[in-house]
């Protein structure tokens, strides 16, 4: 707090590691954990290993500027949109118990401008709708910074609303590419790497493992769909073979269609793009 009473950028490094930001919001590096089967069909810890990734030179550009203005009150006010209810639920405990860590610590550090941090839960289900009546709800609550959402189609039909009223948007979790270069008026930011590192990652785990015929699997929103086209890309760019794209329905009945078109493909390798 030191540091920003004294008008300067801190740079917090924490369990994982130092997280640079370019000037659109994107971290510039990650490390992926890669997870072995082993002979007993469980995964064996003792192979795991992390895989690095990087963005190009090109991707540090300049920041942002901030536009519009938004009168304060003297309070800072933290909302989360994050998911307490839905298929990304499983996510919503560490995400939020963060949130509840960060707002702690600050407070016992004598909070903001001489003021406790407020903290302002919102559940963001899993659909634009619901998360756009718990937004609506966040800001009539006068939030200045909004934590989320996790899934990326989910901050795709909030951004607007939130930056719009110029608020800050934060998601720990968001990949699209589309938030890249999004016109969000400089005020999204995200911890989790977009899908240009992601899919580089995969690609390479794919390459190195010899393969030269790749089905991909992929669940049809934005983050499947997304990562999907960049992993077929940057494998495609390293002359290896993508020979089918299917995308699912996350809700079907069955999926023996899109497997019966992996398999009649003899790829070597499957990428399944999912979760749950």
């Amino acid at each position: 707090m030191a540091i920003i009473d004294a008008g300067g950028d801190p740079d917090y490094d924490g369990y994982a590691g130092p997280i640079t930001l370019n000037g659109v919001g994107d971290p510039m590096e990650a490390s992926y954990g890669v997870l072995t089967m082993g002979a007993d069909n469980r995964i064996d810890d003792s192979q795991t290993y992390y895989l690095p990734a990087a963005a190009s030179a090109d991707a540090d550009v300049p920041a942002v500027p901030v536009e519009g203005t938004r009168a304060g009150d003297g309070e800072l006010k933290i909302g989360t949109l994050l998911p307490v209810t839905g298929s990304l639920a499983f996510l919503g405990p560490p995400e939020i118990a963060g949130v509840q860590l960060a707002i702690n610590e600050i407070n016992e550090g004598g909070g903001v401008l001489g003021k406790p941090v407020v903290l302002v839960e919102g559940d963001s289900g899993d659909t634009p709708e619901f998360a756009n009546a718990t937004t609506d709800r966040l800001l009539a609550e006068n939030v200045d910074a909004v934590v989320g959402a996790a899934a990326s189609g989910i901050s795709l039909s909030v951004i607007d609303k939130i930056t719009g009223a110029g608020v800050v948007q934060f998601s720990p979790a968001n990949t699209s590419d589309k938030l890249t270069t999004y016109a969000d008026k400089g005020l999204y930011f995200r911890v989790a790497p977009p899908d240009l590192l992601q899919g580089a990652a995969i690609a390479k785990l794919v390459a190195d493992d010899g393969a030269t015929n790749v089905a991909i699997i992929a669940r049809n929103d934005a983050y499947g769909t997304g990562l999907a086209e960049v992993v077929q890309k940057t494998l495609e760019d390293a002359g290896i073979t993508v020979s089918v794209v299917k995308i699912y329905e996350p809700d079907a009945g069955t999926f023996d269609a899109e497997v019966a078109d992996m398999v009649a493909a003899s790829p070597d390798a499957v990428v399944v793009i999912g979760f749950e």
